[in-house]
Order: C-alpha cells, then structure tokens, then sequence
C-alpha cells in the first residue's frame, strides 16, 4: 500500500489498545530501545494509558514534563507507526527530543512510512500553532537524517544529549506546506 495512504489518529485506547501491544511487541521482541515507556506498557497497561491520558490534557506531568498528543498511523488495518507532537519545549527536549519523535514498525522499516509519518505531524504541529518544529537525531541515526531531509529539515547544531551523552543533530523542519512555484 502506497505511504500516502496513512491514516492518522489520536491514540485511544478503547479504540486501539490490540493494535497498539501488538505493534510494541515486534519493538520489545526486537530489543529495541526508545519506545518511550515500552517496560510500563507491558508490565502495567493501565498506568501506561493513564499517562498517555495526562499528557494529551495536560494534567499533574512530572515536572518539565510537557504535554504531549500520541499519534498513531494505520494502512489499512496494519498499525505500522506512531508519533508524538509535544506542543512546547523544555530545556532538555531542545537537546534530545524536540517537538516530535516517530517509531515506525521494525519490519516495516525501509518503505517511506517514516518520511510520510513526520510529515503528518508536522501538519498537526501547524494545526496547533508551531510553525516550525525543533527535530533531534542522533548522529548515528542515519535513516532518521534522511526523513527529516526529505521533510525540508534545515540543519542547526550538534549537541550533547543529557539522557545518553550522544551527539544529536537538531534541526529546524517549517511545518506548513511550501507553496509551489509556478511556472511561467
């Protein structure tokens, strides 16, 4: 199925909560890092959507701690991603983490779901008012280089991660659509 084809929801359990262990499986069975909350989901699945709950109303975060809206994305009735938009900026976040974060299914990785995945997230970061998203990428993480390329990143600065020590590059990605030129 063509990655233009996407569809794109708010994460709700009552809704997804099937999908939603079984696309964190493939990342837990893979051994995979950076799903945030992976260990929590699995071991107790009511706090994990209770805190998916409190950063989507914004409700008693830990401190610098932001608000958040997870975003999952589906072609056809396969799960293959998620996002997450975080409507302001910490300090840290401006060092690892930025306005949005995606993970794409690890078996479907290669196929453009990420490249389309970011771009839907910027179209929700415009629709709430961020004009132009900080993104953070490890340096060794070159797929993820590429998507925010290909959504028009403009390169910032390296810095040093405070959660990993990593280098992250950050970038600068315009969130509204460019207008086509015309031809004359």
């Amino acid at each position: 199925m063509p990655t233009h084809d996407l569809q794109i929801e708010s994460l709700n359990r009552s809704v997804h909560e099937t999908a939603y262990l079984e696309f964190a499986a493939e990342f837990r069975n893979q051994g995979e890092g950076g799903f945030d909350r992976l260990d929590m989901l699995f071991s107790d699945t009511d706090q994990y959507f209770d805190w998916v709950e409190r950063f989507e109303h914004d409700e008693d975060l830990p401190n610098g701690w932001v608000n958040m809206t997870h975003f999952i994305f589906f072609s056809g009735p396969q799960l293959v991603g998620t996002s997450r938009l975080r409507h302001t900026l910490s300090p840290a976040l401006e060092l690892d983490g930025g306005h949005i974060g995606y993970h794409v299914r690890p078996s479907l990785r290669g196929r453009g779901y990420a490249t389309e995945i970011l771009r839907q997230t910027l179209k929700e970061a415009h629709r709430i008012g961020i004009h132009k998203a900080l993104l953070t990428v490890a340096t060794t993480n070159a797929p993820s280089i590429r998507v925010v390329d290909k959504n028009g990143g403009l390169f910032d600065q390296e810095v040093l991660s405070p959660r990993s020590g990593e280098t992250m590059r950050r970038y600068w990605v315009p969130t509204a659509a460019p207008t086509p030129s015309r031809q004359f």
